[in-house]
């Protein structure tokens, strides 16, 4: 039996996603292009609308200008003596004075298992 959190969601349902649900069903819709049809758009605006980016302005100065740098870290210490990065960040920076947002990413599980293997 299915899981019905992860059935196709009517484009109307979509707004009231969580970020993980939604990032899951972008990535479904890759995948699964005919079945995700339908709502494979919405699912997009929808990321866009939620991005950190979409209507930037630094909170510090009120700047509209930015950079994005990517940052992967540790969890724990036992992460850190394998050399596994499982939490990654989005680092938004303002232009002009250089103020910094975090916002939290996931790590694919094969990039971690890659990381495992291979060391960071």
């Amino acid at each position: 039996m299915s899981d019905p959190s992860w059935a196709v969601p009517a484009v109307a349902d979509i707004p009231a996603l969580t970020h993980d649900q939604l990032a899951e069903h972008w990535r479904l819709a890759q995948v699964n292009r005919a079945h995700y049809a339908p709502v494979a758009q919405a699912l997009e605006d929808e990321l866009a609308a939620r991005s950190p980016t979409a209507q930037y302005c630094c909170m510090k100065c009120g700047h509209t200008h930015f950079q994005i740098n990517q940052i992967r870290a540790t969890r724990s210490w036992l992460s850190s003596f394998f050399g596994v990065e499982s939490a990654q960040y989005k680092a938004v920076i303002c232009a002009r004075c250089k103020f910094t947002e975090f916002y939290q990413e996931t790590v694919p599980l094969g990039q971690q298992a890659l990381d495992a293997v291979f060391g960071s």
